[in-house]
Order: C-alpha cells, then structure tokens, then sequence
C-alpha cells in the first residue's frame, strides 16, 4: 500500500513538473507573440508571468525591461534589468539600457558603473549598436559631470563617429573640452551658445576636414575670448596639431584663469617637447602648489625632472603620482621607466607586473 501510494505521488509530482514547464512554454511563446504584434501592455504582462514560473528567464526580463524603457517607466525597467544582468553578467545591453534607465532616474553612481561596464563589454573595433552608442554618449555625459574631463573627451571620439550630427549630442560634447563639470540640462541659458560652439569645434575635429576645424575655433575665439577655458581648448588642439603655435595659448588663459592648473601642466609638457626645461619645470611645480592631488601635476613634475637628468627626483613625483591613482596603468608605467632609470630592477619588475594586471582589468577603457 505504501509503495502504491509513493508511486501515485512520484506520478502526481511529475505530471504538476510537466504542466508547469507547459505553462511557462506556453506564457513565453505568448509573450513573444503579443511583442511583436506591438501589443506592448499584453507582452509585459505575460513576460512577467513568465518570469515568476522561471526566475531565470533571461530573455524575458530584457523583453519587460526594454517594454518599460520604450514607454518611459524607467524604475520598471530599472528593476527588470538589475534581474537580467544578474543572471548574465556578459551582456552588454542589458547593462546598457540598466545605466540609461538609472541615468533616467537620476541614480548617476549607478548609471556610471553599468554604463562603463557596457562600455567594457564591447571592443571598439566592434559595431556595438545603437543602443551601445547612446549608451557611451550618456556615460561621457557622466564622465563631465565627475570633472574627469579626458576621459569624457576619449569616450566623446565615439560618440562623435557614430552620433550623425545630432544637436543634442554635439552640445554635450562641448561641456568636457570647457572643463564645465555639469550635465547638459544644468548649462545655465547665457551659457548655451558657448557650450554649443565648443561641442561644434570637437565633433567637427573628431568627423571634418582640418579648415572646417580651424573655422570653429576663430569663431569661438572671436565670440568669447575671455570665457574660462576656451584658449585652453584651442591650445590643446594646437598642441596636438600645430605644437609650435600652443605656447600662447596656453599663456593667454592664465591670464584669464591665473590659478589654471591645466594650462600648466600643458606648458610643462611642451616646453620639455621644446627643450625649456627650466620652464618646464617652473610650471609643473606651480601646478602641484596649486593642487597638490593633481597626478597630471606630478607626472609632468617628473617628465620634466627626468628630462633635466635628475632620475631619483623624477622618481619621486612618479611615486607621488602613483599614490594618488593606485589604478591607473599610465602611472605604472611611468614607474617602470623610472625604477629602471635607476636601476631598482626588483621594483621596476614588480610595478610591470601591476601595469600588466591593471591594464588587463581596463580592458576596452576608455
């Protein structure tokens, strides 16, 4: 009688197995059915039906997500992605439309790391999509407003390839290269024609012919030639460009701007480029006493103290740097050169070893 009885549950048992794994089949296939008849309401309904039967459906908590994103109830989507990109951890666009969801809702930390972990996923010599795309353009959005400003500049390159010539994109671009540390919506009004000019000037260097370049920096100068930054802008075009001419530049915004500690550095290291050592370094220890956590500072600081001979100094400004930016490669790199510029070879073999580990964690960044 017992083993009749366990025979009966075991039956019972498989039989609710088979008619639940029917159901979420069913719920799935419907799902998809009414999503691409665009019967939006009814797809999100029966997704999220489908999603309590099988937590670990995927595909349809993306589908719920991008069906909320679509009709702007981003904390819907928020919640649906956060699902998604916990059960896969190498999907990209999930990460993506989590960051613009967040950004949406103005979580900016979180939107900054999803955004970036998109960014990650996704070789630059790979076609990433548009969704990847406004995706890069919001994270150099939030890149500005954290005052990482070459950083935002790199990710904009992108942004600029891709972005079609869209006024929206072209203004955000023109806040990194003014060093304004805010998002596009808090541009104050008697700001915007400068900021557009700007974002004109950068997106047409990164996508037009050199004179068109030129152009947009005349009349940007012509218009405002004592707003904060724009002889700065204009000098590291011409410090890439025109090396020879960037001097001045540089020169004319601390006139403007006496405490710049951008347009030192920038002098530091094109007068090591000229061989004006002294100068070089003058500027560079002006730009540490200004901002003493400045690692541009003292990475300058030390290009310019190795340019002059003094090895054991430079390595103390590098040391200096890397203190401030533990993570960051290009400063372990310098410390590689260093050590082995004075024979610490133990050291030297050490930091390679952190610029291997460091730059393999920054794979794809920026």
């Amino acid at each position: 009688m017992k083993a009749a009885i366990a025979i009966l549950l075991s039956m019972a048992s498989l039989a609710a197995g088979q008619s639940s794994t029917q159901s979420f089949e069913d719920l799935a296939r419907a799902a998809q059915q009414a999503y691409n008849a665009q019967h939006d309401d009814d797809a999100a309904r029966l997704f999220a039906d489908a999603v309590k039967l099988k937590p670990d459906f995927t595909q349809g908590w993306w589908a719920i997500g991008m069906i909320n994103y679509q009709h702007d109830r981003y904390p819907e989507c928020r919640d649906a992605l956060t699902h998604m990109v916990a059960l896969d951890a190498t999907a990209a666009p999930g990460f993506a439309l989590l960051g613009l969801c967040e950004f949406r809702t103005k979580q900016y930390d979180l939107a900054f790391q999803h955004l970036k972990k998109a960014h990650m996923l996704v070789s630059v010599r790979d076609a990433g999509g548009p969704l990847l795309d406004m995706a890069n353009y919001h994270l150099g959005m939030l890149l500005t407003q954290q005052g990482s400003f070459e950083l935002a500049e790199d990710i904009n390159i992108q942004v600029a390839l891709k972005g079609q010539n869209n006024p929206d994109m072209m203004f955000a671009v023109g806040l990194a290269p003014l060093r304004l540390a805010i998002l596009p919506q808090d541009v104050p009004k008697n700001q915007h024609e400068v900021v557009a000019m700007a974002g004109k000037a950068y997106w047409d260097l990164i996508t037009q012919p050199p004179d068109q370049t030129e152009a947009d920096f005349k009349a940007l100068l012509a218009a405002y030639p004592k707003f904060p930054n724009v002889h700065f802008f204009y000098g590291t075009y011409l410090a890439a460009h025109h090396p020879e001419q960037s001097v001045p530049e540089f020169l004319a915004e601390l006139k403007i701007q006496p405490d710049s500690v951008p347009a030192r550095v920038s002098l530091a290291l094109q007068y090591i480029t000229d061989g004006k050592i002294a100068e070089a370094t003058k500027y560079a220890r002006e730009a540490i006493a200004l901002s003493p956590d400045s690692v541009g500072s003292q990475l300058a600081l030390g290009a310019a103290l190795h340019a002059s001979g003094d090895d054991k100094d430079a390595l103390s400004a590098y040391e200096a740097a890397e203190k401030l930016a533990p993570d960051s490669s290009q400063v372990r790199l310098y410390l590689v050169n260093a050590y082995r510029a004075v024979g610490r070879v133990d050291d030297m073999r050490r930091e390679r070893a952190e610029y291997d580990r460091i730059k393999s964690a920054e794979q794809n960044w920026p």
